[in-house]
């Protein structure tokens, strides 16, 4: 089903669907008569339609890219803005959602996702998760990368870690995220938060043995003396061999 044949259904349900308190103008380019801005949004739906199409001939996953970042986001930028301004859930701002993040742009993508969020906006519907799953998983496979690469993930990994803890997400997805926020608080030597993470992450499901027992060790090792169980003292030559 096209975008514009499930905008129209959700319209036949709902007539205030894909409507907020402002109209659709915005920079001047939108019209003002409800028809008009009908007619204009449908225009942009049908020019998504042949562009996602035209994508899907494209072979190389760098060359669609490219295609997105240059071309493609740059020209419906200002139709989500206008979705925004109006308070619209219109199925469009899914779609681009997804580019964002596909040319790496994780700051315009994160704030389009927040706003997503909140308005129920759906994934496109070629895509299984919907949009709090996709968007744990992307910014988790992200944020693995950066760390990787010894760059900071914050603020938006932990912006999402932070959403996902009243979300009802699959454990494996809960798993790479909390084993994500124990190697990053071990990078920041924080073993005892790194600690809490990696249990939590186990009883999901993670594999963190080996990570979790070096967190405990770092731990042990940074506690000051004092702190630290007493080493038995060692017996003298005379009690070590019996005799008084």
């Amino acid at each position: 089903m096209s975008l514009m044949k499930r905008f129209q259904e959700k319209k036949k349900e709902d007539p205030g669907y894909g409507e907020g308190a402002s109209s659709f103008a915005v920079l001047g380019t939108m019209p003002t008569t409800a028809i008009a801005k009908q007619q204009t949004l449908t225009g942009f739906e049908k020019e998504l339609e042949d562009d996602l199409a035209k994508l899907k001939l494209i072979r190389s996953r760098k060359q669609k890219e490219a295609e997105k970042a240059a071309h493609l986001v740059p020209k419906y930028l200002p139709v989500v803005e206008t979705l925004k301004a109006s308070g619209s859930d219109h199925p469009l701002l899914g779609q681009i959602l997804v580019w964002l993040f596909d040319i790496a742009d994780i700051h315009g993508a994160m704030a389009l996702a927040l706003y997503c969020i909140e308005h129920g906006v759906p994934m496109p519907e070629r895509f299984r998760r919907d949009l709090p799953i996709y968007l744990c998983d992307t910014i988790t496979e992200w944020a693995e990368g950066e760390q990787d690469a010894g760059r900071s993930v914050e603020p938006y990994f932990g912006q999402v870690c932070e959403l996902a803890e009243g979300w009802d997400i699959p454990d494996e997805v809960s798993a790479k995220m909390l084993k994500l926020k124990g190697l990053v608080a071990m990078d920041l030597e924080s073993w005892s938060e790194a600690i809490t993470h990696f249990e939590r992450a186990e009883e999901y499901g993670a594999k963190v043995k080996t990570v979790l027992g070096k967190a405990r060790k770092k731990l042990e090792s940074a506690k000051p003396a004092e702190e630290k169980p007493a080493e038995p003292a060692e017996a003298s030559g005379a009690e070590a061999s019996g005799t008084e």
